[in-house]
């Protein structure tokens, strides 16, 4: 089942993912609307260049894209990350995961 769910969101969202040959150190996506709905880096590797990476090739794919803008909902621990690559926070929101109540940012960045 786990596979299944995992295939279907591979399908549907299209990550780019970052390795080292053989393991997965991050992975994210784009959306056509300009929405990052995922971006993850592997604790161990944080601070090595792979959240930056990431961020490369999203910027890359927006203008070839011509997206106006970025825009993703942000961890309090993804905040400042996002701002160091030039995302402003709209607004706080709160967001309901299984039931737990989770603060988080709506971030974007306009693409000039």
């Amino acid at each position: 089942m786990e596979t299944e769910v995992f295939e279907r969101y591979i399908d549907l969202k299209k990550p780019f993912v970052a390795t080292d040959g053989e393991r997965i150190l991050g992975y994210s996506d784009l959306q056509p609307d300009g929405l990052i709905d995922h971006f993850y880096c592997h604790h161990q590797f944080q601070g090595q260049g792979v959240g930056r990476a990431l961020m490369n090739v999203i910027h890359e794919k927006a203008i070839e894209m011509s997206l106006p803008k970025l825009y993703s909902y942000v961890s309090i621990t993804a905040k400042p990350f996002y701002h160091h690559f030039g995302f402003n926070i709209v607004r706080e929101n709160e967001a309901n995961v299984r039931g737990v109540g989770l603060k988080n940012f709506l971030m974007e960045k306009e693409i000039g």
